[in-house]
């Protein structure tokens, strides 16, 4: 499935039909797997279910087909957003084209099984990210920098950024601050969302058209979620059922719907009553216990869904934190005699994300070739770099430090040196700097030079070769032969 697809679209499925090859689209599917479809067709789109391939009723439509597989009773499942699917309409479902959202069932079961939650983010590609449009909201990239891996996950930015949009195109501007998030657009860009602070919460004002009751006020500045499931008009006419989350960085009210999420029927590793599942789709707040955290150890839990993060709220008050003590103690121990160096052994391409990996470097625009070249951790050379405080520009090789978490500067390529009699070489362009700044050589042009020269420097300045001319002493007349 098309890894960049909006999260928050509506979904379709496609099925090729194994007795004749037609594609249909699925308008509904019950809770034993079995589907109704219909053409694809712009007429039919209101139809069209909106799907979400962890749904329980999509999850048994795709054992039903595994179940099959000697005689499958349909041989293609595609997944598209509404958007994709108008345009492969036009092109009247183009093969070619539609193959590249084929879904296999297997692999969408085993994610499953191996998830948490039913909530799948894939990341965005960043380098997509509109410029023009960050500098029409007063948006730094740099700023907003160390915030992209979780933006590009669906979330916020982790904290409170700040901003000088524009009032108008090309008007006046108003310094402000607040979270931005990112948004895919039909197109394929991506756009900064800015969610802005203010002073105070504001739970008098309509939201989407609905006026918030004392229950949902009181839970709001409790909780900072509503407790319940409340029907807003996101869309002109049409309500739908919505999780309200106050965002305790900007005070802003942020709303998920419902649909997004889909049932939710285990929890790091719990498998969730139905009563607890329809307390869940609720929106209240649900005791879970005996999870297991991600180190292995046991806990319990008060857990909500939080529509500010997208992300479950765990809570613990009331409850005793030391319930599993003695069964964490010996989980804790047998973990220590298992592995005691696989702290120490950190994968490298766990390690390769500790490391960021900018579009711009001290003042320079890394092109593409650049940019893969350092996420690869290979070393790449990069020209006109300037530090703070200093005029005069440098150029140097970069490479990624995964046991600092940094980038590292070389004068030679570093990969190059490594390997073994590899004889260093500078760069072509300081071949004549490094010659005679550190080994004491000289040419024509430069043997009467005193000081040393700048970063890829192969000929004497204007300066330089004026007070070479200052230096030379007159030259001496010839002898003649006199007259006899």
């Amino acid at each position: 499935m098309d890894e960049k697809q909006k999260n928050d679209a509506k979904k379709i499925m496609l099925v090729q039909e194994a007795k004749d090859g037609n594609v249909k689209a699925v308008t509904k599917v019950d809770k034993d797997g079995n589907i109704q479809t219909t053409d694809p067709t712009q007429q039919n789109m209101a139809d069209l279910l909106n799907v979400n391939t962890s749904d329980s009723f999509v999850e048994a439509f795709f054992k039903k087909l595994m179940e099959q597989a000697g005689k499958p009773s349909h041989t293609g499942i595609f997944v598209m957003v509404e958007d994709v699917l108008n345009k492969l309409i036009k092109t009247d479902l183009d093969p070619q084209e539609l193959e590249k959202y084929r879904v296999d069932p297997a692999a969408e079961l085993s994610r499953k099984q191996d998830s948490d939650t039913t909530q799948s983010f894939q990341p965005m590609d960043v380098s997509k990210i509109d410029r023009a449009d960050l500098e029409r909201k007063g948006i730094n990239w740099e700023a907003m920098e160390p915030h992209l891996k979780a933006m590009s996950y669906g979330h916020k930015s982790n904290g409170l950024i700040e901003m000088n949009p524009e009032m108008e195109p090309g008007g006046m501007r108003v310094p402000t601050k607040g979270r931005i998030s990112l948004e895919e657009q039909p197109d394929g860009s991506i756009k900064a969302i800015p969610h802005y602070y203010q002073e105070k919460p504001n739970l008098d004002a309509p939201l989407h058209g609905t006026m918030l009751d004392n229950e949902t006020k009181t839970n709001l500045m409790a909780t900072g979620n509503a407790g319940k499931a409340i029907e807003l008009e996101l869309s002109p006419g049409k309500k739908e059922a919505c999780y309200v989350t106050l965002d305790k960085l900007t005070n802003g009210l942020e709303v998920l719907p419902v649909s997004q999420i889909g049932p939710i029927d285990k929890i790091k590793g719990i498998e969730l009553s139905q009563g607890q599942q329809l307390d869940f789709a609720a929106g209240r707040k649900v005791l879970v216990e005996g999870m297991t955290s991600r180190s292995g150890t046991k806990f319990d839990g008060y857990v909500q869904i939080n529509a500010s993060d997208k992300k479950f709220d765990f809570t613990y008050d009331g409850l005793d934190r030391n319930r599993y003590a003695k069964e964490n103690k010996e989980i804790r121990r047998q973990k220590k005699t298992e592995g005691q160096e696989t702290k120490k052994e950190v994968s490298r391409s766990e390690d390769k994300k500790q490391v960021f990996i900018p579009h711009k470097l001290l003042g320079v625009e890394l092109d593409e070739k650049q940019v893969k070249s350092l996420e690869a951790g290979k070393a790449t050379y990069v020209k006109a770099m300037m530090k703070d405080g200093q005029d005069q520009p440098f150029n140097a090789w970069v490479r990624p430090n995964h046991e600092k978490g940094k980038l590292d500067f070389f004068k030679y390529n570093p990969d190059y040196v490594k390997k073994q009699g590899a004889t260093v070489k500078p760069a072509a362009e300081s071949k004549t700097q490094v010659a005679v700044n550190s080994e004491g050589k000289t040419n024509e042009a430069t043997k009467k030079v005193n000081e040393p020269l700048k970063q890829g420097q192969q000929q004497p300045n204007e300066n330089q070769q004026q007070n070479l001319r200052n230096r030379q002493p007159a030259p001496k007349a010839k002898k003649g032969r006199g007259i006899s």
